[in-house]
This record gives C-alpha cells, sequence and structure tokens, in this order.
C-alpha cells in the first residue's frame, strides 16, 4: 500500500512534489518550536538549546563514523567558525525570544530574514542590488513597524530581540554563500552541528535542570522532528523549482497561529497578522523578481540549516 502511494506521489509534477515537501517540513518546523516553547516552561532555554545540538549531533554521528570524519574536512575552518559562532547566537535568541512571544509573532519576525540577507550581500559581498529589490525590502521593514507599534502601548521590546535574531541569521546565511563555492553541504551541516554542542555546552552546564522523563522524550521528538522538517526541504527544493516552491514557507504562519491557539491560548493580534502579510509581500515579489532576471534565489530555510 505504502509503495503505492509514493508511486503516485513520484508521478506527480516536481513543483508540486515540491510544494508538498514543504509543506510538511514547514510543519514539522512548527511542531519543533511548539516543543521549544513548551520545554523552555520549565528548562532554561540555553539548555534546550544544548539538547538541539546534541540530538543532532547523535543522529548525524553513524554517518560521521561510517565515512571516518571525512565530512569535517576544510580548507575553510575559520569560515565555518564564523558560520557556528553566527548561528548558534541565533539560535540561543530564537530560543529565548519563543519563551517570550507567541509563536505566531515570532514566526513572522523570523520571515524578515530574507530582507536583512540583501542589505548584508550589498555591504559585505558587494552584490549589485537594483532599486526594486531595495524598494521591496524597504516595505518589508514597514511590516515590521506596523507589527512593533514602536511608540504604542502595545510595544514589546522583545520583538527587537527577534529582529536581532534575524540579522543574525541572515548573516549566517551569507556566510553559507560564501562557502558554497568549495564546501559540500554536508561538511557545513556536521560543522554547525558540533560547533554549537562545544559552544552550547559551558551555559548549558552553568544552568542545568535535570530533565523528567517527559522531558527527555519531548527533547528526543525535538530533535526528530528538526531532522525530518530539514529532509523534507531539501528534498522539496530538490523536486521542485525554487521560485515556485518557497512561497508555501510562508504557510508555516497559520501553521503557528493554529499550533499557538491550540496548545498555549494565543490570539495573534490583526497587527501582527497585516504586519506579516507585507513582510511575506514583500519578500514574494523579490523572488519573483529575481526569477525573471534569471537568477537562482535562495530561500532562508534552504541555506540556513537551524529550525527556530
Amino acid at each position: 500500500m505504502f509503495s503505492q502511494h509514493r508511486d503516485r506521489f513520484s508521478r506527480l509534477p516536481g513543483n508540486i512534489q515540491g510544494a508538498a515537501w514543504l509543506l510538511l517540513g514547514g510543519l514539522c518546523y512548527t511542531v519543533v518550536s511548539a516543543l521549544i516553547k513548551y520545554l523552555c516552561q520549565s528548562l532554561p532555554f540555553n539548555e534546550v538549546a544544548f539538547f538541539r545540538c546534541v540530538l543532532g549531533l547523535v543522529i548525524i554521528l553513524p554517518g560521521l563514523l561510517r565515512h571516518r570524519f571525512a565530512q569535517m574536512k576544510s580548507k575553510r575552518h575559520l569560515g565555518h567558525l564564523w558560520r557556528a559562532i553566527l548561528g548558534t547566537v541565533s539560535m540561543l535568541v530564537g530560543f529565548y525570544v519563543l519563551t517570550k512571544l507567541a509563536l505566531a509573532d515570532a514566526t513572522a519576525v523570523g520571515f524578515t530574514a530574507p530582507l536583512f540577507v540583501i542589505i548584508i550581500a550589498a555591504a559585505v559581498l558587494r552584490e549589485k542590488i537594483r532599486w526594486r529589490r531595495w524598494s521591496a525590502t524597504a516595505i518589508g521593514f514597514i511590516g515590521v513597524l506596523i507589527m512593533m507599534r514602536p511608540g504604542s502601548h502595545g510595544f514589546d521590546p522583545v520583538l527587537l530581540l527577534a529582529l536581532f535574531g534575524a540579522f543574525l541569521t541572515a548573516a549566517a546565511v551569507c556566510v553559507v554563500k560564501s562557502l558554497t563555492g568549495s564546501e559540500n553541504p554536508s561538511t557545513m551541516l556536521v560543522m554547525m552541528t558540533v560547533w554549537g554542542a562545544v559552544f552550547l555546552l559551558i551555559p548549558a552546564i552553568v544552568v542545568w535542570q535535570e530533565p523528567s522523563w517527559t522531558e527527555w522524550g519531548l527533547a528526543l521528538a525535538m530533535g526528530t522532528m528538526a531532522t525530518l522538517g530539514q529532509s523534507c526541504i531539501i528534498r522539496a527544493y530538490t523536486a521542485g523549482e525554487a521560485t515556485a516552491v518557497a512561497p508555501f514557507d510562508y504557510l508555516r504562519l497559520p501553521f503557528s497561529v493554529m499550533v499557538g491557539f491550540w496548545l498555549f491560548a494565543e490570539t495573534p493580534s490583526i497587527w501582527t497578522l497585516v504586519g506579516a502579510l507585507v513582510i511575506v509581500s514583500s519578500t514574494l515579489y523579490i523572488a519573483r523578481r529575481e526569477a525573471q532576471l534569471g537568477k537562482t534565489v535562495e530561500p532562508i530555510a534552504r541555506s540556513q540549516k537551524i529550525p527556530t
């Protein structure tokens, strides 16, 4: 029965397969965020982040042993180190933000990372950015202001920290882009996982609280779902065209709204929804514009391997 469904699925057009895989991946990452939020209610957020890295390391360890740690051979260790520093700090910020913000708010602010990528790419990588992309980027940040409402009584300073986390994610993505010319994707994944576990070991020990058996089980589920989500996203962009598949990643927002309401009784404000719509619209325009110019836009979810 399973093989029959698999054969039928494999005969579908590539973009439909990619969309289906990305939907599943987005759902997995939403569950990961919910598990992080739940675990951080009783455990320190940096301890939960350490679990995330260590469980990822456990999952990839058989492959490392089978290939005799060949994935860790590189001529650009400094680049991997910078990527790991940015990614680890970004992960810590993301985990903390999930303890303070609604799932929908944290997810929506995370969608600003592609906008920051454009700014960093222009300033650091010296990429030429045309006026339409700058305009769409500016509109995207107007969406951020709509969400944050600075100067109003509804302003939450944690949103600024979430925005900083998105900036760090974008910086890590730009480092990944600079590494892709010479480094294997598996090497980048392994290096990030190993360095992340090393960096988070001391912070986790300092605040260590012994998890219950239930918390151990939820932590294992978090690592498993994150790995599954990452696999789904890789399959999505392998099966379909990036510009056709990428918009489906934004369905993580309604997923987050539903899961946040169901598990945490969270109801997003109209300002969150309007601001998120502006942010999503601007990033979709940028992706479509780049496709028209004959470029390939690397979606944030494909380049950055650390779910938050």
